[in-house]
């Protein structure tokens, strides 16, 4: 274990700063890019959850029990829509706040 935590240090000793700044600043990237579409899923979650909320209809089967199974497979639901559909939320954040983390890699 320390020969592989020397190994990395010495590795990064060697990097030049324009190089640490540029992994730190992809490391941010790869992260915003992450809760960009983790936004996208709670906004998809909060789409399902008001539909849900607005059906009209008080089923036979009503109950706390099958509240808190929609709840929970909305929010799975949610995660897949956003993986693989376009709504393109997570997209415009990403866009948005990209120039953030490439001007800090100038500075």
């Amino acid at each position: 274990m320390d020969n592989i935590s020397l190994k990395f240090n010495s590795k990064l000793q060697n990097l030049n700063n324009g190089d640490v700044s540029k992994l730190n600043s992809d490391k941010k990237l790869k992260e915003l890019k992450d809760i960009s579409s983790q936004f996208e899923s709670i906004f998809i979650n909060q789409i399902l959850k008001q539909a849900r909320k607005n059906k009209i209809e008080n089923g036979l089967f009503d109950s706390e029990a099958i509240s808190t199974f929609n709840s929970m497979i909305d929010e799975q639901y949610s995660e897949i829509l956003s993986k693989k559909t376009n709504f393109g939320i997570s997209e415009a954040l990403f866009n948005q706040f990209k120039s953030q983390v490439v001007n800090e890699r100038k500075k």
